[in-house]
């Protein structure tokens, strides 16, 4: 699995590779933890105010834009990225 992640104007640009068959469940997972439904160790993910997604060929495609008055951490989102990809293989 590599997870790329850069700065763009809306926020930051996501490709996740190396998911097969956890394309989808990825995805809910991301969309949970905005939710608060899950909590990651950084917290990141509720910063995040739009997520646009998609899935295929083995990867996760994400444009992530900040909660109004938030900005997104590079690093706090491979860190709440990692944290889901853990929780979907445990």
């Amino acid at each position: 699995m590599e997870i790329r992640i850069e700065n763009v104007a809306a926020g930051l640009s996501v490709r996740i590779d190396g998911v097969a068959g956890r394309e989808q469940a990825l995805l809910e997972r991301i969309r949970g933890c905005r939710q608060g439904a899950w909590a990651c160790p950084s917290g990141e993910c509720m910063n995040i105010g739009t997520m646009e997604g998609r899935a295929e060929d083995g990867e996760v495609i994400l444009t992530l834009s900040p909660r109004p008055g938030a900005q997104l951490s590079v690093r706090g989102i491979e860190q709440c990225l990692r944290y889901s990809l853990l929780a979907l293989a445990g």
